[in-house]
């Protein structure tokens, strides 16, 4: 884990300022305010990714598929523009954001997504703009990377940690990554340890259960990342390209690097907005590739229409989210059965 201890006062002072801030909401002197509807956060106290977007996105499909009507309320990190918003087919990601934009796009259109950097607002006007029918009503929101954003009131509260960055052995920013104060883990109703092994073993997990101690009513599930990889017979016997704008590629690089002959990864930044100079550079590392990777969430800032040369080998890796040691069922049940009725 990467700290800087050089700067351990400015990270004492933002961790009291964080400490005052929590305070506030739970005395009642920041307000709080409810919607209409049932509201599920999901977010973390660490900057970077903990895998929000698969989550949100495994979320989104299981209250569907229990016939309810979703929508995700996002504060589209990274747009250039600011207020109310509706995505559509039209949108781009400098107009809603990229994570907003690859929910949109993985649903096919179908799931209403929408960005306010405004929780309150942005819930207030989507429920207005959608208004409740029998048919198609929206009836329960998800909002991303809302952990900290407490102004607006919710039922659960579901809080990721990354198995190989576990807020627990992290300091507060600048020192290191930390939004707020580990402690802060004590709000959420859920705690998921995402990207972990595969193969998990029971006795790590019980490691770091112990480590994080959890509250008695908290629940604690492991999830692992799961992968849907190229139908191709011939991937061992060819040359790869993986390039990514994302906050840890690693994972998908350890998913690929065993499978195919050999590969080259091209790393830009998180939430990188790739222009003409970087699609020519990625243009000339997959001329020695069969085959070009990137996430579905960094396609979204692509510039179109991409060069032909990369169009034929590019492939586009959706990444979801599994729930470890056959406890899925057990998380939808409590999920399902914590949502109230408003």
């Amino acid at each position: 884990m990467i700290s800087y201890p050089l700067f351990r006062p400015l990270a004492w002072l933002y961790g009291r300022i964080m400490r005052i801030r929590n305070r506030r909401f739970e005395t009642g002197k920041t307000p709080v305010e409810r919607v209409s509807v049932p509201v599920i956060s999901v977010g973390n106290i660490c900057v970077g990714g903990t895998g929000k977007t698969p989550m949100t996105i495994y979320l989104l499909r299981m209250l569907a598929a229990h016939g309810m009507h979703p929508a995700m309320l996002s504060r589209g990190y990274g747009r250039q523009t600011r207020g109310f918003m509706h995505v559509d087919a039209q949108s781009t990601a400098s107009q809603v954001g990229d994570e907003p934009l690859e929910v949109y796009r993985t649903f096919g259109g179908a799931m209403p997504v929408f960005v306010c950097e405004d929780r309150v607002h942005g819930a207030k006007r989507l429920l207005q703009s959608h208004p409740a029918t029998e048919d198609a009503k929206i009836d329960i929101l998800v909002l991303d990377d809302a952990y900290q954003h407490r102004f607006i009131h919710r039922d659960i509260n579901i809080l990721l940690t990354d198995y190989s960055r576990l807020y627990s052995r992290d300091k507060m920013l600048p020192e290191g990554r930390l939004r707020e104060l580990p402690e802060g883990a004590d709000r959420a109703d859920i705690i998921i340890v995402t990207k972990c092994p595969d193969s998990l073993p029971h006795e790590d997990a019980k490691a770091i259960r112990q480590e994080l101690r959890p509250q008695p009513r908290q629940h604690l599930f492991f999830s692992a990342i799961a992968y849907e990889t190229i139908d191709d017979p011939d991937l061992a016997d060819k040359d790869m390209l993986i390039f990514t704008g994302i906050a840890n590629p690693q994972p998908l690089i350890n998913h690929y690097a065993p499978r195919c002959r050999s590969f080259h990864t091209l790393r830009f930044s998180d939430h990188h907005k790739f222009n003409a100079t970087d699609i020519r550079r990625i243009c000339s590392a997959a001329d020695k590739a069969q085959i070009v990777i990137t996430t579905a969430k960094d396609f979204s800032r692509l510039p179109h229409p991409l060069p032909a040369s990369l169009q034929g080998k590019l492939h586009v890796q959706h990444i979801g989210t599994r729930i470890l040691f056959d406890q899925e069922e057990d998380m939808k049940k409590l999920i399902l059965n914590s949502i109230p009725q408003y």
